[in-house]
């Protein structure tokens, strides 16, 4: 991430909920960022699909497997990209 941008919290949630509402085809607002992603049937193509343009938007190195894993959550990936950006400033 370049030092003149800060990584929002609330940016990264909503980019997340919009992508993740288009890819399933549902509107952004069915979408509880409190519940695992696997309850979406995100699979592998659209977790990589999902890290490249997360990075082409926010300048972070994001693996696919952090959308993959059994319990993350909107929120959980929210908490770890931001937690992984102020680590790396």
């Amino acid at each position: 991430m370049s030092e003149n941008s800060v990584l929002s919290a609330d940016a990264l949630r909503r980019w997340l909920t919009v992508y993740l509402a288009t890819v399933i085809g549902e509107p952004s607002e069915s979408i509880d960022t409190r519940v695992a992603l696997s309850t979406y049937d995100l699979d592998s193509i659209d977790a990589v699909t999902m890290a490249i343009e997360l990075e082409k938007k926010f300048t972070l190195k994001v693996h696919p497997d952090l959308f993959l894993l059994g319990h993350s959550s909107v929120e959980d990936v929210v908490a770890e990209l931001c937690t992984h950006a102020v680590a790396g400033r």
